[in-house]
């Protein structure tokens, strides 16, 4: 700024001073020429001394001027505060360059304020996704990672800058990614065997020659699908055996090669198989319905002590035929908050499974009690009782264990799977402990009404 404004007072100078000698020209011009000719006899060293000494006083004058000007300037300027522009005071000739930088000032806080939002918008929608996000620069290296992305690959650590082997050495996995780099997207569906996960993982190229990576958790869907195709195997094998059974009876009874005895023994046996179908067919639409609510209002609140009253009379004659004994233990004014028909329907199932799967001169023990703010039943049988191995699926559809296959009890395994939703539907919880050759018990815990 200095030079500039140097230059410009010296270029000023030379001007003024030309016109001076015009002006003097004209007005006195007699006595110019007198002056001209004196110069002119003056001797050459003189005359370029002379001229010396004018040229360094103009140019000491002028610097000295044109740092005065500057540093004023750059004083007014240093002193102006952006941040309260009705204070501004400076010199009029910078006020137009004053207000020039003040609207630049306040587009560029409007651009920093819009793209913080844009920022914490998208970090909101990447924390919040239920998908995990990683972006990838062309080398392979981690430039962001989402919450999501952390827990589905199990690191707590800063990812970011590092590459994406740090996180998987997955050979298929990195392949995709390598594939990714290049341009080619691709998915790629990978099962972690330190958590049992499955997740479906799709892998996208970027504009920039990066890649984005989106991970989703589809484990639960491929457990769906997987329960899906066994109930459906099962549904079947469940209803061809007494469909097969039905129709040998009916096609011996058609033959008319049966004697009278025998026709009344096919016909007990095609009753008794369409009985088991209609009940296994009942518990079906029974689970379908529980597997569609999802509202609470019908909720009442009752004596929870009853119902089991209710449950063990009505399952007291099968009971005798098995030569098993009933037992509730008495602790009423039970009140849970729920549905009592569902509550009497796991009762029964309960008690059922615990006559069925039992020894002669058994006995089944159906325990009610409040404690706090839960309500706890106790199902104990003197059973047959069920492998360790075998407990975890005990409560899935269909599922029967293994040497109770062989036996006769004519359950379809179904009846756990029912008391399961039901538990489950009243925010309720359900354990269980076997051992084989001394019995089963049940445990549930209910949230007092």
């Amino acid at each position: 700024m200095r030079r500039k404004i140097f230059i410009g007072m010296c270029l000023s100078t030379l001007l003024i001073l030309a016109a001076t000698a015009i002006a003097l020209a004209v007005f006195f011009y007699n006595e110019m020429v007198a002056f001209i000719n004196i110069l002119i006899n003056l001797p050459t060293f003189v005359l370029v001394i002379t001229i010396a000494v004018l040229a360094v006083i103009v140019v000491t004058i002028n610097y000295g001027l044109a740092f005065s000007i500057a540093k004023k300037i750059t004083e007014s300027v240093s002193k102006i505060d952006f941040e309260s522009p009705e204070d501004i005071d400076t010199y009029d000739e910078l006020s137009s360059f004053v207000r020039t930088i003040l609207r630049q000032q306040n587009e560029i806080e409007s651009k920093v304020s819009e793209l913080s939002e844009l920022a914490e918008t998208i970090r909101s929608i990447f924390g919040n996704m239920q998908e995990g996000f990683i972006m990838l620069d062309r080398f392979g290296a981690i430039i962001t990672a989402n919450s999501r992305a952390h827990i589905l690959f199990d690191t707590n650590e800063e990812v970011e800058g590092k590459n994406i082997n740090y996180i998987s050495r997955n050979i298929s996995f990195l392949d995709k990614v390598t594939a990714a780099l290049q341009g080619h997207g691709g998915q790629l569906v990978m099962e972690v065997a330190k958590t049992d996960q499955i997740y479906q993982i799709s892998f996208i190229p970027s504009a920039d020659k990066g890649a984005i990576v989106l991970i989703a958790d589809i484990t639960e869907r491929q457990l769906a699908e997987k329960m899906r195709r066994e109930f459906s195997a099962n549904v079947s094998h469940e209803l061809n055996t007494p469909l097969t059974c039905i129709a040998g009876f009916a096609e011996i009874i058609s033959k008319g090669q049966s004697t009278s005895e025998d026709v009344i023994y096919f016909a007990k046996k095609i009753h008794f198989e369409s009985q088991r179908m209609i009940d296994m067919i009942e518990n079906i639409v029974f689970l379908s319905k529980i597997d569609e609510m999802d509202g609470k209002d019908a909720f009442v609140r009752f004596d929870i002590y009853k119902v089991a009253t209710e449950a063990i009379e009505s399952m007291r004659a099968a009971a005798m035929a098995a030569q098993v004994q009933l037992v509730l233990v008495n602790n009423p004014l039970c009140v849970v908050k729920g549905n009592r028909h569902l509550i009497y329907v796991m009762f029964t199932n309960l008690i059922s499974n615990a006559i069925r799967y039992n020894k002669p001169k058994g006995e089944v023990k159906v325990a009610v009690s409040g404690r706090g703010k839960a309500i706890y039943i106790t199902v104990t049988d003197t059973g047959i009782g069920i492998p360790k191995e075998e407990q975890y699926r005990i409560f899935e559809r269909f599922y029967r264990v293994e040497h109770s296959r062989n036996q006769k009890t004519g359950g379809a395994g179904l009846g756990l799977s029912i008391v399961k939703h039901v538990v489950r539907y009243h925010d309720g919880t359900i354990e269980l402990e076997s051992e084989p050759d001394q019995g089963t018990r049940v445990y549930i815990k209910f949230p007092q009404g």
